[in-house]
């Protein structure tokens, strides 16, 4: 493991509460000038009990009905669970088939919307050229979650057996089809919410990207746990003899979260055993399946649980998180779900990626050491699974460190992902966008150029579709 810096950075407690709070009635939006329809679409119902995806899409809504505009949820899905909880908490929930022009318009004209939100570039794929063609004056928003082309290249150089640094470096470029239909969909849309700021300036300098257009969207945590902040010594040392052994979370319908485990399993905990013979590794997500379960080992103190009921029984007893990710993208919510609750996270560089204050860039080998010597909320940049084992005694051991580490975690999160700063700036985002939505498509000439011809491929394609499956010519 990288060694530590030797300063360390000033208390997280620093900056004066009046600067804090001046900024946060700075970044509040005025209030709207009419009630919005907004439709939010896409493949699947949001679950945010199940992924961090979910818990963003979510709360997103939720702020936007709390200003008083009318929200919508649409997906091809059939409704299960999930659609059922959101029509509960009140909003409208439609199921909208893909490559059906009739369904689709009434789904969505049941409330005329004034901005239809995609859920990922295959639902703009999907759905945008026929939400332009039946409501054109819907400005179109693109969440991309995370940058597929950028995990699924990062998959490939794991799969072909790069190195931890080699898999970080990865990054498609211009002939990537993926990137391709990624970078697409956004130049087709009206505005384009990147959740990683690194990701950001990424799409930005080097994709190309209108900055104009981008808008950073990152996750909206409403409170750090109560303890976390401002405890005294005594409480935190209390906390930390409390705690024990170690837990990580993640849905399971991700990839880069089942690989994570198997590593966990095969390489990492046999190191962590041999130096802590009574430690215990706590592993819950949703919908595990037979090679997950596999895992499941309680002589050597391995255990699969499955899905928290509630997320904070793991997070406030472990005294530390491990998730080694070997490849993915985009700001990983279990790290924030961690130090929102008090708990140090050891991970990789993909892990801990737009995490670190004041570096908007992907690691390299030649970058800071993430530690929390240098301020950030645990160990951040482990790259083999020595590393992680060596980090992950060092946070279960050293009180010192734990400590650090806790309070750095909870100081990023007031810094970077808390709702009271960042949800007003998206909102914003979306409400200015409706009413300047004809000067903003007047100069975009990249994107009104692509759809001369998207018109002529996925709409088209879309109702060939719809043609050979049902015989409905719409």
């Amino acid at each position: 493991m990288r060694a530590a810096a030797s300063r360390l950075l000033p208390a997280p407690w620093t900056r004066a509460p009046r600067a804090r709070r001046a900024h946060r009635i700075a970044c509040a939006p005025s209030p709207p000038p009419r009630a919005l329809s907004i439709a939010f679409i896409g493949w699947e119902w949001p679950e945010e009990h199940a992924s961090a995806a979910g818990v963003r899409t979510v709360a997103l809504a939720r702020a936007l009905r709390a200003r008083g505009h009318r929200v919508a949820i649409l997906a091809c899905a059939a409704e299960n669970p999930a659609s059922e909880g959101l029509r509960a908490e009140g909003f409208a929930v439609r199921r909208a088939p893909a490559n059906r022009g009739r369904e689709t318009r009434e789904a969505l004209g049941k409330d005329a919307p004034d901005v239809v939100v995609f859920d990922r570039f295959l639902a703009e794929e999907a759905f945008g050229a026929r939400v332009r063609e039946d409501f054109p004056r819907a400005v179109r928003v693109l969440d991309m979650q995370d940058a597929h082309a950028l995990r699924r290249k990062r998959m490939e150089a794991w799969k072909g057996g790069a190195s931890a640094e080699e898999v970080v470096l990865a990054t498609p470029d211009a002939r990537d089809v993926d990137l391709q239909r990624e970078l697409g969909s956004a130049t087709r849309s009206d505005v384009t919410l990147a959740c990683s700021r690194v990701e950001l300036e990424w799409l930005a300098t080097t994709c190309g990207l209108r900055r104009e257009r981008l808008c950073e969207a990152s996750f909206f945590h409403p409170r750090i746990a109560p303890g976390v902040i401002g405890a005294n010594e005594v409480e935190v040392r209390d906390d930390f003899e409390r705690r024990r052994g170690f837990s990580t979370v993640g849905t399971f319908k991700h990839l880069p979260n089942v690989d994570s485990v198997e590593f966990l399993a095969a390489q990492v905990w046999p190191l962590i055993r041999k130096e802590l013979p009574e430690a215990t590794m706590e592993v819950y997500g949703s919908y595990p399946n037979a090679k997950v379960e596999r895992f499941h080992a309680p002589k050597q103190g391995f255990y699969i649980r499955g899905r928290a009921e509630r997320l904070e029984t793991p997070l406030r007893a472990a005294r530390a998180m491990l998730a080694p990710l070997r490849f993915g993208a985009g700001i990983k919510g279990k790290v924030l779900d961690a130090w929102t609750h008090g708990l140090p996270v050891v991970t990789t560089p993909i892990g801990s990626e737009a995490t670190v204050l004041g570096v908007n860039e992907f690691w390299t080998p030649e970058a800071a050491p993430v530690t929390p010597e240098t301020g950030w909320g645990g160990f951040g940049d482990c790259t083999s699974a020595r590393d992680v084992a060596d980090a992950a005694v060092a946070l279960h051991e050293n009180f010192d460190t734990w400590h650090l580490a806790q309070a750095n975690g909870a100081r990023v999160m007031q810094e970077l992902f808390m709702h009271d700063v960042n949800m007003p700036k998206v909102i914003d985002v979306i409400e200015r966008s409706v009413e300047t939505i004809d000067e903003t498509r007047a100069v975009d000439f990249a994107g009104q150029s692509l759809w001369y011809h998207t018109d002529r491929s996925t709409l088209y394609f879309s109702k060939w579709v719809e043609l050979k499956e049902t015989g409905a010519n719409t």
